[in-house]
């Protein structure tokens, strides 16, 4: 029985390509890209060239070189040269193919967003109403304090006592009532007998009428 092809052998090294002399030159302290493509087109294409020559000569062939710093690039390749045949550098990674760059992760899953009305609900303002605001509201007093500030209490003995000075029934026993207009209204306001409203207004421009007798349950007039 006779066997199938063998399979063919592939070189599983990476190729290589020639090295450029413009390359290794930039690996001289000191040498640049551009100096060493002139250097490479004024002959000196390999270290070996490069430490041999003279300084007076590079400096005369290469422009922008002057002798010092010919001297400094022969005896850079001159150490160089040494230090690959060592083995302690290796240059030869720098002609080899470029691998492809590995492709960019893609950007992760966005993240679903939940429906409009669903998000409409959540974002719904929830109730801010205190225990303060319900007993106000059954009360009947919309906005304010449950009992008459003083500010009110002034403004009421002043209608008040507008009114008896203007002949309005007296509403206590005068001979237990107090002299004077304001004297005898504020009596009249301790005892209750004033059947009036307070009207209380808010910032926003809404107002309320309140019954005098239902603030005066949480006011002390003492």
């Amino acid at each position: 029985m006779s066997k199938g092809p063998e399979p063919e052998k592939t070189d599983e090294t990476e190729a290589q390509e020639p090295i450029n002399p413009a390359v290794i030159l930039v690996n001289i302290p000191g040498i640049g890209p551009k100096t060493a493509e002139k250097m490479v087109a004024a002959g000196f294409d390999s270290l070996e060239k490069l430490s041999k020559s003279k300084a007076e000569d590079l400096a005369s062939a290469v422009p922008g070189i002057s002798v010092k710093k010919a001297e400094t690039y022969v005896t850079g390749s001159k150490v160089l040269a040494e230090a690959i045949e060592s083995g302690a550098v290796d240059i030869t990674g720098r002609a080899k193919k470029a691998k492809r760059k590995k492709a960019a992760e893609p950007d992760p899953d966005k993240h679903e967003l939940p429906p409009a009305e669903q998000i409409a609900r959540a974002e719904k303002r929830k109730s801010l109403e205190t225990g303060l605001d319900r007993e106000r509201a059954k009360m009947g007093i919309p906005f304010g304090p449950k009992w008459l500030t003083r500010f009110e209490k002034a403004r009421i003995i002043g209608a008040r006592a507008l009114q008896i000075s203007m002949g309005a029934p007296i509403l206590v026993d005068t001979k237990t009532a107090p002299s004077g207009l304001f004297a005898l209204a504020e009596y009249e306001l301790k005892a209750g007998n004033l059947p009036m409203t307070l009207r209380r207004s808010s910032p926003t421009g809404e107002y309320a009428d309140i019954p005098l007798r239902t603030l005066l349950k949480n006011t002390k007039l003492d």
